[in-house]
């Protein structure tokens, strides 16, 4: 039964590996809906979106852990399949001894140690801590900045190779930092993997160790029967966790990831799923230990606390350090963007015209590898509401295609002084034909020529007309950022008499 459980278990974390890293490094834009809700059944976007219609994910991967442990990290974290993916890949090269796992004690300083302080700083009203370590976020900006750009590259290189077949696709959402990011994480887990199986699970990852506090309460854990182990030290030397003691006959649950590779290469059933509240037999029932209530208090209380924390506005905000940090559409504000969005970079692997980017220093130190608008290769398409469509965490609430039409993220900035009909005395007009609602239009200037004014209750800030502004070297017009999102006019249609023809018109 373990070895077809064991095989089951693998077949859907594959499965949702490769779902969830298709929707980071698609280059098609054609993911379907289906596969962009995989992203909300996250741990961390549930509780940071809790107030924005995930808590109901939230409760059902608490309620998961509880009855069956920490199945979330073995089946629906892209970045523990992936370690798993990585470790049976490791073992290929590994001499026999070399694959050999031994129980290594658990490191609970270090684990509760970082959980504490992620949590204290969602108490505050900061992710900044958990956008640096949260599993799901760390392997979004993994396949969207290593991933992405080698599948774009193997096609590119099949366009020029078969252009009848492949088109070339550009790529032009990356900084440096999020390169640097994306790959710093994609070596050190590799690395960790490759090496001790899941040790980042279970010294660094603060959902893991969340998630091992709750799951040690959980009503199916895999025990061992005393009665039937022969202590081989088969099961300990599979276990990829370093939890099992086979010395002690003991299975440290916290660490658990419920993975069944102990069960499934025991020969004598000694090992598997145990009732977590069975009364033991021929022993009296135990006294209730309050370190255990305690604990388990403890753990309940810090979720309790971050999920509130995402219920109420908190303050703890650094203000933005730049004019141009436009947040998406459908952040709301700056506040909210910092206090929801985890930089997994859905949004910016989404976006059709990727006019989405990660932040460098545009919204702070607390808002770094965030989304951020960039007008310079692009603009926002006036009914486009991809990026706020497929946020698994509510940093961008959903948008009809009606309210992007009236949600302003930003307002456009006429500069005289570097217009090319001031400089050089040439007609233009270039941002009045790009602006969707007709809020940049001309007016006199001088000798017959016209230049552009700026009606700032039509304007949504898409960037249009900062994009295809001439001037050089800095643009004549560009959007400056709302730290409060607000509300546009709907421009004014002319409307057309309606005549009868009583003749034929001529």
């Amino acid at each position: 039964m373990y070895k077809i459980l064991r095989r089951l278990r693998i077949v859907i974390a594959l499965l949702l590996l490769l779902s969830i890293t298709l929707v980071f490094a698609d280059i098609s834009g054609e993911t379907t809906a289906f596969l962009q809700g995989l992203l909300r059944w996250q741990f961390a976007p549930a509780v940071l979106g809790a107030a924005a219609g995930t808590l109901g994910i939230l409760l059902c991967l608490v309620l998961l852990t509880l009855l069956f442990g920490r199945v979330y990290c073995s089946v629906l974290c892209p970045a523990g399949v992936y370690q798993d993916a990585v470790t049976t890949v490791a073992n290929i090269f590994k001499s026999k001894k070399a694959r050999r796992y031994r129980y290594a004690p658990p490191r609970r300083w270090l684990r509760y140690g970082i959980m504490a302080f992620t949590v204290a700083g969602l108490i505050l009203g900061s992710a900044t801590l958990l956008l640096w370590l949260d599993p799901y976020s760390n392997y979004g900006r993994m396949a969207e900045n290593v991933f992405r750009p080698a599948v774009t590259g193997v096609n590119n290189l099949g366009a020029s190779l078969f252009s009848t077949t492949f088109y070339r696709v550009s790529y032009k959402t990356f900084t440096a930092g999020s390169i640097i990011g994306g790959a710093a994480f994609f070596v050190l887990v590799t690395v960790m993997s490759a090496w001790r199986g899941r040790l980042y699970c279970n010294t660094i990852c603060p959902v893991g160790a969340l998630l091992g506090l709750l799951s040690k309460y959980s009503l199916l854990r895999i025990g061992i029967r005393k009665e039937r182990c022969t202590h081989c030290r088969m099961c300990e030397i599979a276990c990829k966790a370093q939890c099992v003691n086979a010395k002690d006959e003991q299975v440290d649950t916290s660490r658990c990831v419920q993975c069944y590779n102990c069960t499934a290469v025991c020969k004598f059933h000694a090992i598997g799923f145990r009732f977590g509240y069975a009364r033991k037999e021929k022993e009296p029932a135990a006294l209730p230990d309050p370190r255990k209530r305690r604990v388990f208090i403890a753990s309940a209380g810090l979720l309790g606390a971050a999920v509130a924390a995402k219920l109420v506005t908190p303050k703890l905000q650094l203000p933005a350090k730049s004019p141009k940090a436009i947040a998406p559409p459908g952040a709301q504000s700056l506040a909210h963007l910092k206090r929801h969005c985890t930089a997994c970079h859905a949004c910016v692997a989404k976006c059709p015209s990727q006019v989405l980017r990660p932040a460098l220093g545009e919204y702070g130190l607390d808002g770094v590898l965030m989304p951020v608008m960039d007008y310079n290769h692009s603009y926002c398409n006036y009914e486009c509401t991809d990026c706020s469509s497929i946020c698994p965490s509510g940093a961008l609430r959903p948008l009809t295609a009606e309210q992007k039409k009236t949600t302003q993220i930003g307002k456009a900035t006429f500069k005289a002084g570097n217009c090319i009909v001031v400089i050089d005395g040439t007609d233009c007009g270039a941002c009045d034909e790009h602006c969707p609602t007709k809020a940049v239009h001309m007016v006199p200037f001088r000798d017959g020529l016209l230049v552009p004014e700026v009606d700032t209750t039509l304007c949504i800030g898409c960037g249009g007309c900062e994009y295809i502004c001439p001037g050089r070297p800095g643009k004549a017009i560009f959007v400056q950022g709302n730290a409060e999102h607000q509300t546009a006019q709907l421009p004014q249609r002319e409307r057309q008499e309606e005549k009868t023809v009583t003749d034929f018109g001529f």
